[in-house]
């Protein structure tokens, strides 16, 4: 591909055929995953938001996911039919994924080279989404790109934050103008108000946007140590730092008990407290083999992957590798301790979700010179073939609309109870049990009447 300057036509025409794919994607490939109970939880909640009903019946998980991922069902509630709400919030969600990777590679190359890799960026996932259809991979790890209540909404948005506050404060010029502080009050309430919005939301997404700090910003290596270090000597950040935890901690306190949030804390502790530390290590040592069993016989896709990152790291730009190094160990401890010792779970793939972006970064940088050495109308076509091969896929909405809608059991298992509320648009309200025929108190809204108590 050899566009010199592109137009802003140029960057329409990706937008407008990414955005087409994405919500092809959602509609065939991506269906099942982005229209499962959790998934459905966003929409189901705020259609009681705005129907007046409130959220005071809900019992929310511990990660309630109001911000960003709330906010942008708000945005296309209006505009968008109610049933299509899971597939439209991937897509926008991915068009402004795309549109803050062309921002932040454009600083470092030309618009050019922005271009030819989003087209490559969005070119790989494509592939990568069909790669895991063909192999049956169970969840589709790709799905998470396009979800919401699965943390990924709140990853970009962290991610989004930390690399801003990155560039600010690499700002020579801007420092100079500002000796006496680190940065300007007005920036530091954003930064504030943004991040608490991001650790009342989805504190997994909030420590992984603060870890993301911390090494972009002590591994740079062209920076002097003694720069790096500099603002965690200042006694104003470690103030504000503490000032900002005791008080989203205290409106967090507030939210548990008005809207029924579960303390992951506390059942992580309740759960460690029957074992001793030889126990916690011989069960760790077996959940991690379980789980890297699940990826071999159900993630194929993250095998190809992974043998992709293997053979090409050394290429990757330096943050990306600095990033994958240090959130390898860091994920698979939050997996570990999430998965195994406090929501017990065999598969939750979704906590590695940061290490299949980085990933995918880091091989779309390989991959993308190879664009500039083929007629600039090439990728165009391709998306567009990729586009037209989606259309042959199943688009199972109608069947799976008619499925849902025939079930008339007042009391289903938690998977049926979202699914029914949701296809029936909120007509058909059954209350969601577990095993034991109790009613199943986890990311529900269903309790209204007394038959729950």
């Amino acid at each position: 591909m050899s566009i010199q300057t592109p137009s802003k036509f140029s960057f329409f025409l990706f937008f407008s055929i990414s955005s087409i794919i994405n919500f092809l994607l959602c509609e065939t490939i991506y269906f099942e995953s982005i229209h499962s109970a959790d998934h459905l939880y966003l929409p189901l909640l705020l259609k009681d938001l705005v129907s007046g009903k409130g959220i005071g019946h809900w019992y929310l998980p511990p990660s309630p996911y109001f911000f960003p991922d709330l906010l942008i069902d708000l945005v296309l509630f209006p505009f968008v039919p109610f049933l299509y709400l899971p597939s439209f919030y991937g897509t926008f969600q991915m068009f402004f994924v795309l549109l803050g990777i062309a921002i932040f590679i454009s600083f470092y190359t030309t618009k050019s080279k922005s271009l030819e890799f989003l087209y490559c960026f969005e070119f790989l996932l494509v592939i990568f989404s069909l790669i895991g259809y063909g192999l049956g991979d169970k969840p589709l790890p790709f799905s998470y790109f396009f979800s919401g209540a699965h943390h990924s909404s709140g990853f970009f948005f962290s991610l989004f934050l930390t690399i801003y506050l990155y560039s600010l404060l690499n700002d020579k010029a801007k420092r100079k103008s500002r000796s006496s502080q680190v940065l300007p009050l007005p920036l530091v309430f954003i930064f504030f108000f943004g991040f608490s919005l991001l650790y009342l939301s989805d504190r997994f997404s909030f420590a992984v946007g603060v870890i993301s700090f911390f090494v972009v910003r002590i591994w740079n290596l062209e920076i002097p140590f003694a720069d790096r270090i500099s603002y965690f000597k200042e006694k104003r950040f470690w103030i504000l730092a503490m000032f900002f935890l005791f008080w989203n901690e205290l409106i967090f306190f507030g939210f548990k008990d008005s809207l029924s949030i579960p303390s992951s804390f506390q059942t992580l502790f309740t759960y460690l407290n029957k074992l001793n530390p030889k126990e916690v290590i011989t069960l760790s040592g077996t959940y991690l083999f379980d789980f890297s069993k699940h990826i071999f016989y159900q993630g194929k896709s993250l095998l190809i992957l992974t043998g992709l990152v293997f053979f090409s790291f050394t290429r990757f730009p330096k943050l990306n590798q600095h990033l994958l190094l240090v959130f390898f160990p860091v994920l698979l401890m939050l997996l570990l301790t999430i998965g195994r010792f406090t929501y017990l779970h065999p598969y939750p793939i979704r906590y590695l979700f940061p290490l299949l972006f980085f990933s995918l970064l880091g091989i779309t940088w390989v991959f993308f010179p190879i664009l500039q050495k083929i007629n600039p109308k090439a990728p165009v076509l391709v998306l567009l073939l990729l586009s037209g091969i989606l259309f042959f896929f199943p688009f199972p909405r109608e069947k799976t609309k008619a499925y849902f809608t025939q079930i008339t059991e007042t009391k289903v298992p938690y998977d049926l109870e979202k699914p029914i509320r949701f296809w029936s648009e909120g007509r058909k309200t059954p209350i969601p049990i577990g095993k034991d025929g109790k009613p199943y108190h986890w990311i529900t809204g269903a309790f209204h009447t007394h038959l729950t108590e």
